[in-house]
Formats: structure tokens, sequence, C-alpha cells
């Protein structure tokens, strides 16, 4: 699932903690549609990266412990292959 752009240009744009990061936020920012973004959400939430709140009718984005260190991997690595 991380070896693909779209996935990992979400999850290092959830880093952002300054943001409410709601569904049609995250679409937005990282040039994805909608409902790539909320079954890409689902998927990670499942799987522990994400955590999902529901403020009214909108739901908010939150990264876990566990998708905090996959983002800043992510970010890593892309920090090492832009420097060669």
């Amino acid at each position: 699932m991380f070896a693909r752009p779209k996935p990992c240009r979400i999850m290092v744009t959830l880093k952002d903690p300054t943001n409410t990061w709601y569904l049609s936020k995250i679409a937005v920012t990282t040039g994805t549609t909608y409902v790539y973004v909320t079954k890409l959400v689902s998927k990670l939430e499942k799987s522990g990266y994400l955590q999902i709140e529901a403020r009214g009718k909108k739901r908010v984005v939150k990264l876990t412990e566990r998708g905090l260190l996959v983002a800043n991997a992510i970010t890593d690595l892309n920090s090492r292959l832009d420097t060669k």
C-alpha cells in the first residue's frame, strides 16, 4: 500500500498537526478524489494507522503512533532519495 504515491502523500500530509484534517480537506490538499480518500482512510484505520473521530457530519482523521512512524519513514526515504 505504501509503495504507491497517493497513500504516501496522504500519510505525509496528515503529519501536519496544525490542521484539522477532514476527508474533503485531505482530498483537496493531496490532489486526490474524495472517494479515493474515503476508501483509503477506511483501510488505514482498519490497519491501525489512522484514527477517525466524528464531529457532527464531518469526520476528522488523525495519525496513530503507528501511522506517525510510517509517515516519518516515508518522509525520511523521500529526503534520502532527493539528495542523491
